[in-house]
């Protein structure tokens, strides 16, 4: 099985997982100096009790507070449109205190989500929903694999609700892939995934498992696609299924 190599050299290992290197090294998403951690995912998407020892990567101060909006947006509307389409699904507590203490997103959010004779209407701002997915993604690849090369890579990125797709797409996008390229030497990625070798052949083939963060709430998936890339697939309340490729 073959040992994936960072572009350009194996030069600042631990990039986005070694405190004292990220600092030197920069933030996570915009690479200006980075002096505190964040959480991925934000716990905007989780629910208390949080989950204990969530993972976290550098970011700078601005990136770790500039995202909180377009979270609390994403977070709140993913949920009252889940509450619409699902009727036997009740939102959560702090969407409620979210939007009770937000007239302008509650406002924003009763134009967007409408339900006329049974028939559920929305409008979803795409650049606001894209902005944090890839962000989101970010932080998993930078976390599982301290993949650096974000400013050199290309982003392609797909979603749908989960009430849009068929049985066979979900459970297409559910797979476990067999990956033939190990994660390098110092990521956290090259010692989760399951590897299974063929003891006559010595042939070994690893698998990219789910991460649950949370389990009804947040769940994703970090694993190389078929251009060698890096692949992530996030779940968001078991309704938004996303996938970020950085190639």
């Amino acid at each position: 099985m073959e040992q994936r190599k960072r572009p350009g050299g194996t030069d600042g290992l631990g990039y986005y997982t070694s405190w004292d290197k990220s600092v030197k090294n920069g933030c996570i998403y915009c690479g200006n100096p980075a002096t505190t951690r964040e959480h991925v995912p934000s716990k905007a998407f989780l629910t208390e009790p949080y989950p204990e020892n969530m993972a976290t990567v550098p970011a700078c101060f601005e990136c770790n507070n500039g995202y909180s909006d377009d979270e609390k947006y994403v977070s709140c509307f993913l949920d009252v449109l889940k509450e619409a389409v699902y009727r036997d699904y009740t939102r959560r507590v702090d969407t409620n205190q979210r939007l009770a203490k937000d007239d302008r997103l509650k406002k924003l959010l009763d134009e967007q989500i409408i339900t006329n004779n049974g028939e559920v209407h929305y409008t979803i701002d795409e650049n606001r929903l894209c902005r944090i997915i890839v962000k989101l993604a970010k932080g998993h690849a930078g976390f599982e694999v301290d993949h650096i090369c974000f400013d050199d890579t290309q982003v392609s990125l797909k979603y749908d609700f989960a009430f849009n797709m068929s049985e066979e797409t979900i459970d297409e996008f559910e797979e476990i892939p067999q990956v033939d390229i190990a994660p390098e030497v110092g990521s956290r990625g090259c010692i989760t995934p399951f590897v299974v070798q063929n003891i006559g052949t010595g042939e070994a083939f690893g698998f990219m498992f789910w991460n649950h963060v949370q389990e009804g709430q947040y769940r994703y998936q970090v694993s190389y696609n078929e251009d060698g890339g890096i692949c992530v697939k996030i779940v968001i309340y078991e309704m938004l299924y996303c996938r970020i490729d950085f190639n």
